[in-house]
């Protein structure tokens, strides 16, 4: 039995070290599907060639994250196994011990599957960790998204549009744009990617984002101003 719970032991910490880079990633502004995804990828080391891809490269701070996950993966998995090997070792061979390991581990993995597949459970354990992460991390402190970091000043990042940018007509008001400093690549509306000719102020309607290029403190000064 002590192997086995040896093992359901560090399975456990897997999904929970899994968990936490999960929440990390979507604090960076990474959607929640993406983050899960690119976490237990990582985490695995089965490295999925995908576009979501490039949004973890080209952040940085995305970067540490699934960094360390793969180191921290890599020392698990072979921990796993080690473990594994020798609680059958220590069986000496008889069948009665060795599936008894095996009884024990089944219904450690079962318990491990359903608080997996708990959607209560997950929602509590990743709202601790998210509370966590933000009280002791700069992480969620930002309340827009980054596509791409260029170079160590510039980026491009998604910010849904202020409502005090509107008059009473709904229409944007005529300043507020220039005021940015920040070069309008694109409109998410409904969406729906708005680009060229109709990524202009005026197709801009209560509820959008704008996905906007320039130096980073342009970016926090336009997150700021969103509080």
């Amino acid at each position: 039995m002590g192997a086995a719970l040896s093992l359901f032991v560090l399975l456990s910490l897997s999904v929970f070290v899994i968990r936490i880079a999960t929440v990390a990633l979507r604090l960076t502004g990474l959607h929640e599907s993406s983050a899960r995804f690119q976490a237990l990828s990582a985490f695995s080391g089965t490295g999925f060639t995908t576009s979501e891809a490039e949004a973890i490269v080209n952040y940085p701070v995305r970067r540490k994250i699934v960094s360390l996950l793969m180191i921290i993966g890599n020392m698990g998995l072979v921990t796993v196994f080690a473990t594994l090997v020798a609680s059958l070792v220590h069986t000496d061979g008889e069948v009665n011990a060795i599936l008894l390991q095996l009884v024990w581990l089944v219904c450690g993995l079962i318990l491990l599957w359903f608080l997996i597949l708990n959607k209560t459970a997950d929602r509590i354990m990743c709202s601790l960790i998210g509370t966590f992460l933000k009280s002791t991390t700069l992480l969620g402190k930002q309340n827009y998204q980054r596509q791409l970091q260029v170079g160590n000043k510039h980026s491009v990042c998604e910010h849904q549009v202020p409502i005090d940018w509107f008059d009473k007509n709904g229409n944007v008001i005529s300043s507020k744009l220039p005021e940015l400093d920040l070069t309008l690549l694109a409109i998410r509306s409904q969406g729906k990617i708005l680009v060229n000719e109709d990524a202009c102020q005026n197709n801009i309607k209560v509820g959008d984002s704008l996905i906007l290029f320039g130096r980073e403190s342009r970016h926090i000064g336009l997150s700021w101003s969103n509080d």
